[in-house]
């Protein structure tokens, strides 16, 4: 199976976001500045793209340690394509997928050891599809199911992923 195609850039003062899985093509040569922000002792919190008072590019945040904590990509004030949010220790904490500045596709949240916390499903910013949380481990903790925003399915299991009778709760 072949990946598919992914250009997210700026070359020559021109952005480039292509996301075949997004089905994301858009391109511009709308005069782009650079803009720094700086934690109090002046280390490096962000460097951001604009176009006028749009985010156009680029949006890259830091830790006070340099490494990087989030990446996104915006196209005339609007989220675009992969997001990527990483833990202070540098590992991936999310994926996150827009388009238009709505969530679009799957979302992927990690715990810290790499093994996925959620998986949640988007059309358009409204949930859709399957959703799943996991315990640690890749043990599954809960199954949803929703149709344009609305749950349609709903299971919660035990540690040991057992289904569990939540009509013998006890409010």
């Amino acid at each position: 199976m072949s990946k598919l195609k992914e250009i997210y850039k700026i070359e020559n003062n021109s952005l480039i976001i292509f996301d075949e899985n997004l089905d994301i093509d858009l391109k511009s040569n709308l005069k782009i500045k650079k803009k720094s922000f700086f934690y109090e002792d002046k280390k490096l919190l962000a460097e951001v793209c604009y176009h006028k008072n749009l985010l156009h590019g680029p949006s890259i945040y830091f830790s006070k340690n340099k490494d990087m904590l989030s990446k996104s990509w915006f196209f005339l004030g609007k989220k675009q394509g992969k997001s990527y949010k990483y833990y202070v220790s540098k590992k991936l904490y999310s994926v996150e997928q827009y388009k238009n500045d709505l969530m679009q596709n799957n979302q992927l949240y990690y715990f810290e050891d790499g093994s996925i916390k959620t998986s949640m499903n988007y059309l358009d910013g409204c949930l859709h599809g399957e959703v799943k949380l996991f315990y640690e481990k890749n043990k599954l903790k809960r199954f949803l199911i929703f149709e344009k925003g609305k749950k349609t399915q709903d299971t919660i299991f035990d540690s040991r992923e057992n289904p569990i009778d939540e009509s013998k709760f006890i409010v």
